[in-house]
């Protein structure tokens, strides 16, 4: 059998893999539409930058690049696990919260299993799912784009291994609350591992959003995922964590190859942690910058919802498509969900006070133009 046909019929649901503008890196959106300056709100990237603290122990580890670094990571498994209330050994490292979902279906997934997905979720849950020739099977969404737990329970079967919940949910922002996920865990068969990402878990608003590394510590069925790419600004570095009990975490470590997260991602992250000034800083900027999106999305007449992270989840009312095409010319590139069904929605990560402000104006004219001529 020759090779592309092999790749064929492995991976029958993932090819042909084309990689999209909104996923392309600044310099090569720049050199395909010849546009500077870029304003990338596509990826969820803090627009702040990694830590002072963070580049200094970074730079620092360049001294020693000729050591393997700590294969577990001991030092920022140590603090981690002392800043959750948890055991080193409830913690595990991953090369970013991409590679800890892989690391969860390869260790817990054969050919056959069923994985239970809300409808419009992260896509990672569905490529490892994939990847694993396991059975992906959707759960719908409640009205307002929430995840139903309910309509998850109705789709386990006994052939169910795992269940993803993306809480804060990307692409939406919406939360769900801690109460209704230990109920929800308390119906769950025995026979289910139901993985929380908690990507987002930092940006939660108090009130709404509260982390399920509680019910870790109850020995509920749950196992947590998080990341340093995020609120702490270290996408490039990889560094992600996962958080469960001795058992899933030790079957874990029987797939994760050694030395996953490298020597200059550890310094980083644990430097990271130790900048709560840093922290201070960036979740105020965010909150500023969702606000200002929030006020322009109003005034626009465009329906969105209040988020948990560090984008926004907009309906412009006309063809997602079309708007993105329409706001790539003008150099801004950001999330279309037509993908999910959502033919007319955006996701738009929050940037500085610059960026979106040049969102707004493109809008604004967009907008205006629609009125005038009847099409964008």
């Amino acid at each position: 059998m020759k090779l592309n046909q092999m790749v064929r019929n492995v991976y029958p649901k993932l090819m042909p893999y084309k990689c999209q503008l909104a996923d392309l890196p600044v310099a090569e959106i720049e050199r395909q539409l010849g546009i500077s300056p870029i304003y990338k709100l596509s990826f969820n990237e803090n627009p702040v930058g990694p830590s002072l603290k963070a580049k200094e122990a970074m730079m620092k580890e360049l001294e020693v690049l000729n050591l393997y670094p700590s294969s577990t990571g001991d030092e920022l498994q140590e603090k981690l696990a002392e800043r959750e209330a948890v055991e080193k050994e409830n913690i595990i490292l991953s090369n970013g919260a991409d590679e800890m979902i892989i690391l969860i279906a390869q260790t817990f997934l054969n050919p056959g299993d069923e994985v239970v997905l809300p409808e419009v979720t992260f896509v990672q849950y569905l490529a490892s799912t994939h990847q694993m020739d396991a059975v992906p099977v959707f759960a719908p969404m409640r009205e307002d784009l929430g995840i139903d737990l309910d309509a998850i329970l109705q789709k386990i079967t006994e052939k169910t291994k795992l269940v993803f919940l993306c809480n804060p949910n990307n692409p939406t922002g919406k939360a769900i609350p801690l109460g209704e996920i230990s109920a929800f865990l308390d119906q769950v068969p025995e026979h289910v591992l139901v993985v929380i990402d908690e990507a987002y878990h930092e940006y939660g608003v108090p009130g709404e959003y509260d982390s399920s590394v509680s019910l870790v510590k109850e020995n509920k069925p749950v196992f947590v995922v998080r990341t340093f790419s995020k609120v702490y600004s270290l996408a490039a570095a990889r560094v992600g964590y996962g958080i469960g009990s001795v058992e899933v975490v030790d079957a874990i470590h029987h797939v994760r190859p050694p030395f996953n997260v490298n020597s200059i991602a550890q310094a980083g992250a644990l430097a990271s942690l130790e900048d709560e000034e840093y922290l201070i800083q960036t979740l105020s900027l965010n909150q500023k910058g969702k606000e200002q999106l929030y006020t322009a999305f109003a005034e626009l007449g465009l329906s969105f919802i209040k988020s948990n992270g560090n984008f926004v989840y907009v309906d412009t009312g006309k063809s997602s498509k079309e708007v993105f095409d329409s706001l790539a010319k003008k150099g801004i590139i950001v999330r279309d969900l037509s993908g999910y069904g959502l033919t007319t929605s955006l996701r738009i990560s929050v940037g500085n006070e610059k960026a979106n402000e040049a969102l707004i104006e493109a809008l604004k004219s967009m907008i205006k133009r629609v009125q005038i001529t009847g099409g964008i």
